[in-house]
């Protein structure tokens, strides 16, 4: 799925896990912030298509191997393996906690904390960041298997999961809106509390279980197989379809407006 997407689904995360927080609002737009930055962060994996990898990282390394081709494959360190498992979204929140806890030592002079009671504090944001980079695995595996198979969720096991095909990598419009709303409505829930008492936690759960299954619906229901193994032979005739699906289900007007966006946009939207 397109790292925008992504991006707002991390985000989208954040705006309920931040409800759990008894703190004041800078310290939530953090968690939210922090959320979305977790949702895009396992397609650093994809580092090994950048132009210059080879003449940098590659010779750093002294990898044998080009950065196109590590990209495909099924190295640790190549895209979908490591950075797209569970335990590397555990690794990097608590790796996170512990460097927030030694710039809090030497910038506050918070020698007397232990480091488990800071990370006890800092739990809310952390969950944060392994709930956005989990959700992010998640979206990639409708998505078809290609050269991976899925995503290696249970690293270091090598087995793949996903890579089921029922959707195309980019242009999932009606997936993209219904996360926007999910962001939007859990923004407004903290402003119409101010004047309704109601759990906050409660709705912002809700309101995120709902959105999920809606896009689950709308994933399940393409009617149309997008899966191959390897290399795509039919890409174009796949973009082409998932364009035309997207179309029918927004209507010619809304589709415009979001292929508008999607022409506009540097990134694979």
């Amino acid at each position: 799925m397109d790292i925008l997407t992504h991006t707002l689904s991390g985000v989208a995360i954040g705006t309920v896990v931040s409800s759990f927080a008894n703190s004041g609002f800078k310290n939530r737009l953090k968690i939210v912030l922090i959320s979305g930055f977790a949702g895009a962060f396992p397609d650093l994996d994809a580092i090994s298509l950048w132009s210059g990898f080879d003449s940098t990282i590659g010779d750093f390394f002294n990898l044998s191997v080009s950065g196109e081709e590590i990209y495909s494959e099924k190295y640790w360190y190549s895209h979908h393996a490591f950075l797209h498992s569970m335990l590397a979204g555990i690794l990097i929140a608590v790796f996170l906690g512990l460097t927030s806890y030694m710039i809090d030592i030497k910038h506050k002079g918070l020698k007397s904390r232990s480091v488990l009671d800071f990370l006890k504090q800092k739990r809310i944001m952390m969950i944060g960041f392994f709930l956005g980079f989990l959700i992010h695995l998640i979206e990639d595996m409708p998505t078809p298997a290609s050269t991976w198979g899925g995503v290696n969720f249970f690293w270091p096991s090598k087995f793949y999961i996903g890579g089921t095909g029922e959707i195309w990598w980019w242009n999932n419009y009606d997936i993209f809106l219904i996360v926007i709303c999910v962001i939007i409505i859990n923004l407004i829930l903290p402003i119409i509390q101010r004047f309704v008492n109601f759990d906050l936690r409660k709705f912002t759960v809700g309101v995120f279980i709902l959105g999920f299954l809606f896009a689950t619906i709308q994933i399940k229901t393409r009617g149309f197989d997008f899966a191959y193994t390897g290399h795509a032979t039919k890409y174009q005739e796949f973009e082409v379809k998932s364009k035309e699906i997207q179309k029918e289900i927004l209507g010619d007007r809304l589709y415009r407006i979001m292929e508008n966006l999607d022409n506009k946009l540097k990134i694979n939207f």
